[in-house]
């Protein structure tokens, strides 16, 4: 039996409606929201935060600017959207959003189910380690360092 989970959209916070798609965004995404947690949104969130142009006047990309991938014509915000598709897709195909965002249960027990594809659990075996790492207790107590 799998285990249930809610994503929380990483740009308002809010629970993701399990009737709504999840929508991946890329860095330029988090350059203009930098206080996002993650890189999965909502697609209310996707929607009223879009923008409409990634050039100057001069045409030139902002300063800063994170190219979209290859494959896209860099003109908007919908160019900076990498997946859309369902919950359980999304924290699979982005673990370490998935992970930030409330997946953490769900990810943890498709790793160890032993019907998982050995390179899914692999790639989520390597975000869980990673973000153990991260959010370890011993790690939070030590003192920061110039």
């Amino acid at each position: 039996m799998s285990v249930a989970f809610r994503i929380r959209c990483c740009l308002c916070a809010k629970n993701i409606p399990l009737a709504g798609d999840v929508v991946a965004l890329d860095g330029e995404w988090q350059r203009r929201y930098p206080d996002m947690r993650g890189t999965l949104a909502c697609e209310r969130c996707v929607i009223d935060r879009g923008w409409n142009c990634c050039t100057t006047v001069g045409g030139g990309f902002v300063d800063g600017h994170v190219a979209a991938s290859e494959d896209e014509v860099d003109v908007d915000s919908w160019s900076h959207q990498l997946a859309r598709g369902t919950h359980r897709a999304l924290v699979v195909g982005y673990p370490r959003s998935g992970l930030l965002q409330g997946a953490e249960p769900y990810l943890r027990w498709l790793a160890g189910r032993r019907h998982t594809l050995p390179e899914v659990a692999a790639r989520l075996n390597v975000a869980i380690a990673a973000f153990d790492v991260q959010h370890s207790p011993a790690r939070a107590t030590q003192p920061a360092t110039a």
